[in-house]
């Protein structure tokens, strides 16, 4: 009896992409399209059999996230690939984990569309169904969707958390107990509960808080769940021993805070200003003052700049060290400075009403502290 082929659905606005592959796919599966949200709820509701979906995070109207809020209440056993141009040093590392979904970036690989896909259909208890979703990714696939949305939670104990957000930036978060950054990872650390989604008001928009930076919050996030599953299989003495030396970091980036915002008290006009890793492109402290710059991806691909010009230069075998790359644009500048000696670079991004030149010698007078404050390697 011939084995059964899967069918899959696969979801973009954009139709030479639904093409590319369901092409692709077509030797290995039965390819259902659509290229909005209402075509791929129709799909759904005529074809039960609909075993995996591919879908753009962010398209026109109702998007890729509504389509798997849907799938999370109607189809929860439907397991989801989402793919976006957004991407993020963040979620590809949050797609390597077992659990709510995986991720792709494009331009895709249609190779490992492929690979991915037969991972999915065919290793038995690989389970990526939306219905295991985590809070902290539901939160990640709302800033791909450019949500400005109000997030209200509440957990198994009655206990009561929001958060608003907006695309990257979380523009305040509260609890009880808490506000701002000790209230986000109050919410998270909560066992099991629920949420509810709201459309951000314009004058909820306005209200804001300390500012932060969601990418920041889940990796600090991730980072301190890290510590503390190390400290419950650790014996009390080198649990004791684990949380001394595991200070170390947070107060790194709690240093390299306070470093960047003294930095961009002295510049005037700076839309946003952030310290990178440039190995994998992941800010370590993101500050932005304007919610359509979006730090996370510009960290993310100025990395890429900085490698490919040490490559240049390397091809030169002239033994130069990299130093700086300033971009000019219709409405900003935009200066990435490497940290000497470091695998990290210093990003400002200033109105073109500002003085570059006074930024540029102000990055640079900032390096050594700079330097002083980073995480040992």
């Amino acid at each position: 009896m011939p084995k059964k082929r899967p069918i899959i659905l696969v979801v973009d606005n954009d139709t030479v992409t639904v093409s590319s592959i369901s092409d692709h796919l077509i030797s290995y599966a039965d390819c259902l399209a659509a290229t909005s949200y209402n075509e791929a709820l129709s799909a759904l509701e005529k074809e039960e059999g609909i075993s995996l979906v591919i879908s753009e995070i962010r398209m026109p109207g109702r998007d890729g996230f509504d389509l798997l809020m849907w799938l999370r209440e109607n189809r929860p056993k439907v397991k989801v690939i989402m793919t976006t141009a957004y991407g993020s040093a963040l979620v590809k590392s949050l797609a390597k984990q077992k659990g709510a979904v995986m991720y792709l970036e494009k331009p895709l690989d249609l190779k490992q569309v492929m690979d991915t896909v037969r991972l999915i259909v065919e290793r038995k208890g690989f389970s990526v169904a939306i219905q295991e979703m985590e809070f902290t990714d539901l939160l990640q696939f709302l800033s791909f969707a450019g949500r400005a949305v109000k997030v209200l939670v509440t957990n198994n104990l009655g206990e009561e958390g929001e958060i608003g957000l907006e695309g990257d930036t979380v523009l305040w978060v509260k609890t009880r107990a808490h506000f701002g950054e000790g209230a986000f990872f109050e919410i998270v650390g909560w066992e099991g509960g629920g949420f509810e989604m709201r459309p951000l008001a314009k004058e909820e928009g306005d209200r804001k808080g300390e500012v932060l930076s969601l990418s920041y919050l889940l990796l600090e996030g991730a980072r301190r769940k890290d510590e503390d599953r190390l400290s419950e299989t650790a014996g009390e003495a080198a649990g004791k021993e684990t949380q001394e030396e595991s200070e170390a970091p947070r107060s790194a980036i709690s240093a390299i805070k306070v470093v960047l915002e003294e930095l961009t008290r002295e510049i005037p006009n700076v839309i946003a200003a952030e310290v990178v890793c440039i190995d994998d492109g992941t800010p370590l402290v993101a500050i932005s003052q304007d919610p359509s710059f979006d730090p996370e991806i510009a960290a993310a691909y100025f990395a890429e700049v900085v490698k490919i010009n040490e490559k240049a230069l390397e091809a030169l075998k002239k033994g130069r060290r990299f130093e700086e790359v300033l971009l000019t644009t219709d409405e900003f500048y935009l200066v990435v400075r490497i940290l000497p000696d470091t695998r990290f670079y210093l990003g400002l991004a200033i109105a073109k009403d500002g003085n570059i030149g006074m930024a540029r010698m102000v990055m640079k007078t900032y390096e050594k502290r700079f330097m002083e404050t980073l995480p040992a390697d």
